[in-house]
């Protein structure tokens, strides 16, 4: 609800205080009596202060005066003078007590007074003494202050008598004063009322002389009040007819509140009627068009901070029906004291009908600029009215003048036409424009280059109803060829056969539809002979049966002026041939209608050049996109001419930003100096590479390898710079570095391990050989000693324990040789190079088959299997794997061991393959580890180490080693070894 609603109810409160008059005077008399009391004490508080203050005024004027007559002693140095001074001031009861010090504090003159009684206050004074306006020494007197009682006597008591006449005074002129202006003050008061009401008041009554300007004054004020009401509620009723009046709707919102008022109108233009309820259907978040929702928002957002002062909008919202209608949205702010936004106003505009013809206006305007631009002639308009000339973009061209040197006038562009032709275009302008003839003329035109071009123009008048000429618009050709061509035809009848040898275009004279003559230049174009030519129609030219009629037909429009047109011809030899074809009917006393002269110009070099070159630059411009990383070239000015899209990418740059930018501004102000070093040395020496980094736009520092190579373009040094991104490669290498230096360290603390673990094993292997094996040594002597000196006191059972102890003893030795060959196999020094793989199997293969001749055993081996590894060791491993197969085969009448290899993985992988006892493949882990027995030794004799050697072995030669098995089908021994170095 607004203000004028709700009226504020002050208006009550002072008619109800006019009725108790009574009760008024009484406050008046209250507020008298208030005043009065107020005034005396204010009279009293002033007296005591002047009195507290004028003893220690007393005191300081005694101080400024002796200080003044000692200042002259003190900078003398007599000290008699002033002590003779302090005497006499105290003779006069100016003091009781004083002392005088010298600049530098030492005592010149003091004189003491008796202390104070209990009754008595000294007051004390000290301050610098002056001559000539610098201190000279210190100055302290004492003075005996009043008493108290008095002070009370001399002060307060006529203080307190002034104030009480003061409220007396007070109280008898206020009481008067009151008594003589009540009745007028009560019609003042009743005036007011009515005033307030909208009436207007009788002051008559009101007689006393110092009320009357003030009734008068009020009289006029509600005089005025009424009569500004009457012209306000004028205003309001016409504001209304103009409202409702004009098509728009008005709307106000409060930002405080978020109150918004729409007028009648708003609900209307949007399709809604007095049944609808508006206010309740109509919300702008959902009636404003998706696209045009932040253009409302971010007008709405400006208004309330104050960047401007008014919007004006077209924007889209959707109707009662649910379709959506364009509305320009006008508003401005009414802001408070301190700047604020205290409410928004505006008007909707319905103006989809302007719209609409706004957009068809538009796409005619297009269309007809397309048209124009993609026509050979050049368009002019000449509003008379306004006196204004225009020139198309393409008559522009044809003239060769800018669009700013555009003539403005028409005298402006009548100076451009020849001398000898002005007198006759300005007559065919006269004829078109008074007796409506068609305006179809050729003259000459001055280009920008001071030559002259032959032109046809063609125009049309715009006239108003009454006949009048609004404008004169046409076109104008360029007929500068077609004029050279109808020249060369009038020197052909006078000189034809030089001219027909020498001209370089092809000419052919056709008569009753078949060639009469043609040039020299003819037989060259098309191939034929003159002798072939003669008698045959155009038809032998042309490849397509519409360019012919087509030329013809342009030729009989134009006549007697050529016709010209580009087209596709075929030679003798069918290649086709593009040409600028003319031709002209000629029309003279002694020939027929049917003859035509028509001129060939052969285009196809031109065109071949065109292709070429447009070919040319599509291929640069692909390779500039293709090319990794940044590339741009830079002129002799250090300016960039062209880059790829990249370098934008990289940079952050856009196109506009790197127009005519120097490639310096590219890189950082540090590598500025390297850059034109590597220019300078790409210059003298064609070629230069350096690393450097890019400068992005947000200022990050990008690392590059750049590359620089001398051009020349129009004889002008270029460099052609083109750079690839290596901070991936830069990360790598710091990468590598710190990762190289962690393995170095890492390196090191592995050798010293392994050199602590060496040094284990050869105290191992020392203990083993020496501690362990002499005392099996001797346990085995013993054994045989006792066997083959006491075997016919031992029985059968004492014979069984010694072979028991005995076997048990040499195969601790083979457990003990087995573990030194171990550490042997660790610790030995490892010299690669290439060996025949299966050259070595077949020599091991050979010494299983003597070892046990009667077993049947088929060996396959795969040959020219060569590996890069340590020989020795390579053929411990393999007679290992080939003892264990051999080993697990022996229980099957036929065996079948296979070594060989397969490519796994970009990987040759080495196999040993038997058809043996095989093993369950859950215990395959325990395999290679020492003393790791799948198998009882009453099954298969052995000390668990071969497998574990196998793999110290493989892993010396940076493979791996696997297998795969199954129980009573075999097992499969699968290693790599690592490849020779390229």
């Amino acid at each position: 609800m607004s203000e004028a609603e709700h009226p504020p109810a002050a208006g009550q409160g002072r008619g109800a205080d006019a009725g108790s008059p009574a009760r008024a005077r009484r406050h008046s008399h209250s507020r008298a009596l208030w005043q009065g009391l107020a005034l005396g004490l204010f009279v009293l508080m002033v007296s005591l202060g002047l009195a507290a203050l004028s003893g220690r005024d007393d005191t300081a004027a005694v101080h400024a005066t002796l200080g003044h007559e000692l200042a002259e002693a003190l900078a003398d140095k007599r000290a008699d003078a002033v002590r003779r001074a302090l005497a006499q001031a105290a003779q006069r009861d100016q003091l009781i007590a004083a002392s005088v010090r010298d600049a530098d504090g030492a005592l010149i003159a003091e004189l003491k007074g008796a202390p104070p009684t209990g009754s008595e206050r000294h007051l004390q004074i000290d301050g610098n003494i002056l001559h000539q306006g610098r201190p000279v020494g210190l100055l302290s007197v004492v003075r005996l202050q009043d008493s108290g009682g008095s002070l009370l006597v001399r002060t307060l008591l006529p203080a307190i008598a002034l104030a009480g006449f003061c409220v007396l005074v007070a109280w008898g002129a206020g009481t008067t004063l009151r008594r003589r202006l009540a009745p007028s003050l009560s019609a003042l008061e009743g005036a007011s009322a009515v005033i307030a009401q909208g009436g207007r008041p009788s002051l008559d009554r009101i007689t006393d002389s110092l009320l009357a300007p003030l009734a008068r004054a009020l009289e006029n004020a509600a005089f005025t009040l009424s009569t500004r009401r009457d012209e306000a509620a004028a205003r309001e009723q016409r504001l209304g007819r103009i409202v409702r009046a004009h098509d728009e709707a008005e709307w106000e919102w409060w930002p405080a509140s978020g109150e918004t008022w729409y007028s009648p109108r708003f609900p209307e233009l949007l399709g809604y009627t007095a049944n609808d309820a508006f206010e309740s259907q109509f919300k702008w978040r959902a009636a404003v068009h998706p696209d045009d929702a932040g253009t409302v928002r971010r007008a709405r957002e400006r208004l309330v901070r104050g960047d401007l002062q008014r919007t004006d909008d077209p924007i889209r919202l959707r109707v009662r029906d649910g379709t959506y209608r364009w509305f320009r949205l006008r508003a401005s702010a009414d802001r408070d004291a301190q700047g604020g936004a205290r409410c928004v106003s505006g008007t909707l505009e319905d103006v989809t009908r302007e719209r609409m013809t706004l957009d068809a206006l538009r796409e005619s305007e297009a269309r007809l600029f397309h048209a124009v631009r993609g026509s050979f002639d050049g368009a002019w308009d000449w509003d008379l009215g306004a006196g204004r000339y225009f020139l198309s973009p393409r008559l522009s061209e044809i003239l060769g003048i800018s669009q700013a040197q555009q003539p403005q006038t028409h005298d402006d562009l009548l100076e451009r036409v020849h001398p000898d032709d002005l007198a006759r275009l300005q007559h065919a302008i006269d004829e078109h424009f008074l007796r409506r003839e068609s305006f179809d003329i050729e003259y000459r035109m001055r280009h920008a280059d001071g030559r002259y071009l032959w032109v046809r123009d063609r125009g049309l008048a715009t006239r108003s109803p009454n006949g009048k000429v609004l404008r004169f618009s046409g076109s104008i050709t360029d007929i500068t060829e077609r004029k050279l061509a109808e020249e060369a035809v009038v020197r052909l009848a006078a000189e034809k056969q030089a001219l027909l040898d020498d001209v370089p275009v092809a000419i052919v004279y056709v008569r009753d539809n078949q060639i009469a003559d043609c040039n020299r230049r003819c037989e060259e174009i098309f191939g034929y002979r003159q002798s072939e030519l003669i008698g045959c129609t155009m038809d032998l030219f042309f490849n397509s049966y519409h360019e012919l009629p087509a030329l013809l037909e342009g030729a009989g429009r134009n006549a007697p002026q050529p016709h010209a047109q580009e087209a596709m011809l075929m030679r003798r030899d069918g290649s086709p041939l593009h040409a600028y074809v003319s031709v002209r009917q000629v029309s003279t006393r002694t020939s027929s209608p049917e003859e035509t002269i028509w001129i060939f110009s052969d285009d196809t070099a031109r065109r071949r050049a065109l292709d070429a070159a447009r070919r040319e630059e599509h291929f640069s411009a692909a390779l500039v996109r293709s090319m990794p990383g940044v590339f741009f070239l830079v002129d002799a000015r250090g300016a960039l001419r062209r880059w790829n899209e990249n370098l934008q990418t990289v940079t952050g740059h856009g196109s506009p930003d790197l127009i005519g930018k120097s490639a310096l501004d590219l890189f950082p102000e540090v590598f500025r100096p390297l850059l034109r070093r590597q220019a300078r040395r790409a210059l003298t020496h064609r070629d230069s590479s350096f690393e450097a980094d890019l400068l992005s736009a947000g200022g990050e520092h990008l690392t590059h390898a750049f590359s620089l190579y001398r051009l020349d373009l129009d004889g002008l040094p270029h460099l052609l710079c083109t750079g690839l991104d290596i901070r991936a490669q830069k990360e790598a290498e710091r990468s590598v570095l710190a990762m190289n230096q962690r393995l170095e360290t890492r390196v090191r603390e592995r050798t010293a391990e392994l050199l602590t673990a060496m040094r284990e094993l050869e105290s191992f292997s020392y203990s083993v050989s020496h501690d362990l094996a002499a005392p099996l040594r001797g346990i085995d002597g013993f054994s045989r000693m006792i066997e083959e000196d006491y075997a016919d006191q031992l029985d059968e059972r004492g014979r069984d324990y010694l072979n028991r102890i005995r076997a048990g003893t040499q195969r601790m030795h083979r457990l003990i040789d087995d573990l030194l060959g171990l550490a042997r196999i660790t610790r030995n020094e490892m010299n690669r190079q290439m060996v025949d793989l299966s050259t070595v199997a077949g020599e091991l293969c050979s010494e299983l088959t003597k070892s046990e001749p009667d077993r049947r055993t088929e060996f396959l081996i795969q040959p020219s299997m060569r590996v890069y590894a340590d020989a020795n060791l390579l053929r411990i491993a393999l007679d290992n794997l080939l003892r264990n197969a051999w080993k697990f085969t022996s229980r099957h009448d036929g065996a079948r061991i296979e070594i060989g290899c397969l490519q796994h993985d970009r990987e040759l992988v080495y196999f040993v393959k038997d058809d043996g006892a095989g093993f369950d493949m859950r215990y395959a882990t325990k395999l290679f580890g020492p003393f790791q027995r799948l198998h009882s030794v009453g099954e298969f004799s052995g000390s668990g180490i071969g497998l574990a050697i196998v793999h110290r072995i493989v892993q010396r030669h940076g493979g791996r080693i696997w297998a795969e098995a199954e129980v009573e089908r075999g097992a499969c021994f699968f290693f790599t070894l690592e490849p020779a170095a390229q």
